[in-house]
This record gives C-alpha cells, sequence and structure tokens, in this order.
C-alpha cells in the first residue's frame, strides 16, 4: 500500500474518530418546553396546543404579523420531535439564548441547521454593560432541505459576557433545529441529566422518593408525602401540601464550603403567584436558601445574621413559568466560584463567594406547593461553567 493510501485513511480514521464539540446549550433542539400562558380560549396552559409551548432557557419574541411555533411534529424537525418554526412578513420572530459567559478572549462558533425561505440571521450582542452592542450580525438564505450554516464570533475586548438572537430579515418562513454554540476546549456540562442519580463517595444525602422516610432521620410535617409510582419524573415524587414539610440534619446532609445540590423541582402554583417557595433551605440567621421568592426571582444564597452573605439572584427569571412543569436545579459553590443552573443553563454566578463556616442544624426539603424529585447533596462541585 502506498503511503498516500496510509496517510489518506489515517486522515479518515482520524475524521470519524473525533469528538464533536461540547455545546454550551443545555436545550439545543428546543425538546425542553413549557407552556405558555393562560388566554381567554385556554385558560389552563397544561392543555394548550402542543404547537404554542415556548422553548426552556430560550427567549421568544415576535413583533408585528410575526408567529413563532414548535411544531410537536418529528415530519418537520430535523432532530428529535421539535424544531423552532418563525413565520414574519411585515414583522419579525426571533429566539435568543443568554447569558452566555466570556472566560478569555477568544473565538466561539455558533451553528445552526435551518430549512424554508427567506433569510435567517445570527447576530451576537455584547451585553457586558447596560447598553448592547451589536458586534457581529450574518444573515443566511434559506433553501427547502435542512442546511448547516455556521460563522466564527470573537468578542470584542473588555466583553464578559454575550447574547445569541436567531432573528428573521425580511419576508420569512424558517425552520430551525440542532443550534451549538462552542469554542475550543469547552467541556460538556452534563446538565440537566436524563436519567436518575446515584450514590457516590461524595454523596451527603441522596434521596430518590421511592420509600418512606426514615422517621428517626427526618421530621415530615402533614401533607407532605409520597406519591404514586407514575406521578413522579422517575418513579414516585415528594408531594408537599399547604402545610407540607420535610426536614433532617444539615450538620450531617451539608458542607457550607463546597458541594452540589440537585434536584428536580415541580412548582404547583404559577412563578407569578407572590409566594416565596424554597426548595432547599437551612433556615436561621446562618442560613442557606435555594428557591424561587414571592416577586419571580430565583436565588441560591448564604446568611449570616439574618443578612446575606453571598449568592445570586436571577432577577424575574422565574416570573413567566407556569405550574406542573418539572424544573432541574444545581447549585455549586466552594471558596473560588459559586453558581446556579436551571434546566442545565447557568443563570448565575460569583467569584470568590464568602461562605459560611457553619450553618443552622435544620436542612428544609421543599415547601407547601411544590413536587421534588431525584435530590442529591454532595461535598464537591459536581458542575462548573466556565467564566469570567
Amino acid at each position: 500500500m502506498s503511503s498516500l493510501a496510509i496517510l489518506a485513511g489515517a486522515v479518515l480514521h482520524g475524521a470519524l474518530c473525533q469528538t464533536p464539540p461540547a455545546n454550551l446549550l443545555p436545550n439545543p433542539s428546543f425538546e425542553l418546553v413549557e407552556p405558555p400562558g393562560p388566554t381567554v380560549e385556554c385558560l389552563d396552559p397544561l392543555q394548550a396546543a402542543p404547537e404554542l409551548w415556548r422553548p426552556r432557557t430560550w427567549s421568544a419574541f415576535t413583533e408585528g404579523e410575526a408567529v413563532l411555533t414548535l411544531p410537536d411534529d418529528p415530519g418537520q424537525a430535523r432532530s428529535g420531535r421539535r424544531c423552532v418554526r418563525l413565520a414574519a412578513g411585515s414583522g419579525l420572530g426571533r429566539v435568543r439564548y443568554q447569558p452566555i459567559p466570556v472566560p478569555t478572549p477568544q473565538a466561539w462558533t455558533v451553528s445552526a441547521w435551518v430549512r424554508g425561505r427567506g433569510k435567517v440571521r445570527l447576530d451576537a450582542w455584547d451585553v457586558t454593560g447596560d447598553a448592547w452592542t451589536q458586534a457581529q450580525s450574518r444573515a443566511f438564505d434559506l433553501a427547502d432541505a435542512w442546511a448547516e450554516v455556521s460563522c466564527d464570533f470573537t468578542p470584542p475586548e473588555g466583553c464578559r459576557k454575550w447574547l445569541l438572537d436567531l432573528v428573521t430579515d425580511g419576508p420569512t418562513e424558517a425552520w430551525i433545529d440542532d443550534v451549538t454554540v462552542t469554542y475550543p476546549g469547552l467541556e460538556p456540562l452534563g446538565l440537566p441529566p436524563t436519567a436518575p442519580l446515584a450514590r457516590d463517595e461524595h454523596t451527603l444525602l441522596y434521596l430518590p422518593f421511592e420509600e418512606p422516610f426514615n422517621e428517626d432521620a427526618f421530621f415530615v410535617k402533614q401533607e407532605a408525602a409520597l406519591t404514586d409510582p407514575a406521578e413522579g419524573l422517575f418513579g414516585r415524587a415528594l408531594r408537599l401540601g399547604p402545610e407540607g414539610y420535610v426536614a433532617c440534619s444539615a450538620n450531617e446532609g451539608l458542607n457550607p464550603q463546597q458541594g452540589t445540590i440537585e434536584v428536580w423541582c415541580k412548582l404547583l402554583a404559577a412563578g407569578s403567584d407572590g409566594v416565596a417557595h424554597a426548595i432547599v433551605s437551612v433556615p436561621g440567621p446562618e442560613g442557606l436558601w435555594l428557591g424561587k421568592d414571592q416577586y419571580g426571582h430565583v436565588t441560591f444564597s448564604f446568611s449570616t445574621g439574618w443578612g446575606r452573605l453571598s449568592g445570586v439572584t436571577a432577577m424575574g427569571y422565574a416570573w413567566d413559568w407556569q405550574p406542573g412543569v418539572w424544573r432541574h436545579f444545581a447549585a455549586c459553590w466552594d471558596a473560588e466560584l459559586l453558581q446556579l443552573f436551571v434546566d442545565g443553563k447557568l443563570i448565575g454566578w460569583e467569584r470568590s463567594p464568602k461562605l459560611s463556616r457553619f450553618l443552622g442544624p435544620e436542612l428544609g426539603l421543599g415547601s407547601p406547593g411544590m413536587e421534588l424529585d431525584d435530590l442529591r447533596i454532595s461535598d464537591v462541585v459536581r458542575y462548573r461553567q466556565a467564566v469570567p
């Protein structure tokens, strides 16, 4: 065999074995969806037409006569069941992902699979300051067959975070699927999990909620009970009624210096219900709080002397949430970094957080008006996304 043939074979083998780049987007194919808000025609959001549901982790906007839908139809999608369809005449439609933190100055690659007629743009905006600045815009012509469009983007000097817009450009009917945002060296995050978790040597507390609570280790207040086997995300779940509450020892179940809390939560009321819902908490002056507050903010924080010590708050992030949707929360912390993820999306971070040397004795699990599933608390940071 000639050396040229051997070289060609080696190159082909390398191309076939090359690992695809990690994708920063946790919902790139729009399979994770949530119901729209109630309308006069449909007061129960869970009964809304499937194509009217909205993509989780993304924001969706229309102006003028534009229409944005998510067809629940494998025949229209490139992969899976869902994709985004944007139809715009005189107006425009867009889907947006933000924020995207910029850990170091480097080039990013943005790609998407598209088809239809007209044009779509991939726009990148520098959102570091209060005044947003468009950093790049690329328009692509659409055709009947699925085609991948791609562009490289280097954030401008001083950019600490940016956002991605996929937007119609003129009269357009576009289908969009399988979006990728990546850069060299990006590590896969593994959120949200697609299967039940497991206990390992770093697990302080793991509750799949398949068995009754040990009464010697847990305090269970009335109207806190396990659901039927098919009602949880992975089997049974913990349902907390109007007075429901479960607690155990924070000394055994939590390390205030470093750790990870991860749990699936289904709120039984809208995010704008005006009520604070703690998902995991340590009550008292030396405390911890993970949950949604009465203003629709999502927060993970530590406190001391009843005052906030460190933490992050995503302002209004839950305001449009509808009840009955399973969402994944992951909070990670150590002396270097504190981060909060919802459905695999990084929604807040704090560098060099001040951490408590000790916390109160009680670890609260949930609060009235929610269901929990597959909760795990660890003494190590299990997830980390690079940030500036």
